[in-house]
């Protein structure tokens, strides 16, 4: 039953118009479910609902001036952070401010237009940065930002993010279902309804459902159904819920598998505690490793029935990629 909820969420995030799924009221925790075959898709990302760059994709611009300095980390070395205190409240935040911060992506979807640092709230120093999903609308397109970090490559990596979901957030107008901040990805970074071969790259990244419903959504070899498999974020053995007008914070570690074998594993932890641990999966059959920072996040869902009913808002402040436990992350607990 809650894997057929949980599977239910998945394929409605990715849906094409004319096929969406009416995402689920209940639910437990995930586990990785055995391989099965499904159709093979177009290698890469796909355009329109956003998995990767379509024809209206920004490009990156010139680059200001220095990043954002890094904070020790607890357990590890920092790869990549901002707290986007390095510009003016209002200032827009596309490739060239995110590459000021130290961050380089080859494309980027809304950065542009609805992402702008700002100083309304803040989880630490004076600002943030909101990200706008407009009502009536979904897909990166038009609704929340998108853009693939890229990384070192390695076969582990930690990234920290505090998410401040605005309030009276509208998580859909009948179905609910959408994507969360910054999550990792390597390869090809398989997803979009894709079949994960072990050649075309591996995603996970956070998603919302009805009434905030937070979950861990993810592509790896043999995913469940035609979309990627979702796991539950459980603390204390109660659901986790997106919560509006506070401070959250989420730390997500991906684990690359060893050749051969099904030993790839992916944690989440909620404010320090553990939320949700996936394990025997397999990502990749050659010798792709973790790549990308893949900031994700907006509204759908395939059709007008996932669009926020009032204009909508998200905080996202001191983000972080480590090679262990972030520094700005929360205190680990459990």
């Amino acid at each position: 039953m809650r894997r057929a909820a949980l599977a239910a969420l998945a394929a409605a995030l990715l849906a094409g118009p004319g096929a969406c799924a009416r995402t689920p009221d209940g639910g437990d925790a995930a586990t990785a479910g055995p391989p099965s075959h499904t159709p093979s898709a177009a290698p890469g990302f796909r355009a329109g609902l956003g998995d990767g760059p379509s024809a209206s994709a920004t490009a990156p611009a010139p680059a200001p001036s220095s990043p954002a300095a890094a904070p020790a980390t607890a357990n590890g070395e920092t790869v990549r952070v901002t707290d986007f205190e390095r510009v003016p409240a209002g200032t827009a935040y596309g490739t060239g401010q995110w590459r000021g911060d130290g961050w380089a992506t080859p494309w980027e979807l809304g950065m542009s237009g609805r992402a702008t640092a700002d100083d309304a709230v803040a989880h630490s120093g004076r600002r943030s940065l909101r990200v706008r999903y407009p009502a009536g609308r979904i897909g990166p397109e038009e609704s929340g930002a998108q853009a693939p970090f890229e990384l070192p490559p390695r076969p582990e990596y930690h990234v920290s993010q505090w998410v401040r979901f605005g309030a009276g957030f509208s998580f859909g107008t009948t179905n609910f279902a959408g994507k969360v901040g910054l999550g990792l990805a390597g390869g090809a970074a398989c997803s979009g309804g894709q079949a994960c071969d072990g050649t075309n790259g591996f995603s996970s990244r956070l998603i919302w459902g009805r009434d905030g419903r937070a979950a861990i959504y993810y592509y790896s070899m043999g995913h469940a159904g035609q979309y990627g498999d979702a796991a539950d974020l459980v603390t204390d053995g109660e659901q986790v819920f997106w919560p509006s007008d506070r401070w959250m914070n989420v730390v997500q570690r991906l684990r690359v598998n060893t050749a051969g074998n099904a030993d790839g594993e992916i944690e989440v932890w909620v404010d320090g505690v553990r939320a949700a641990r996936v394990t025997g999966l397999r990502f990749v059959s050659n010798g792709d490793q973790v790549d990308s920072a893949y900031f994700s996040s907006f509204a759908g869902g395939g059709d007008a029935t996932f669009a926020p009913r009032t204009d909508s808002e998200i905080f996202y402040d001191d983000l972080e990629v480590a090679t262990g436990w972030p520094g700005t992350a929360a205190p680990r607990r459990r």
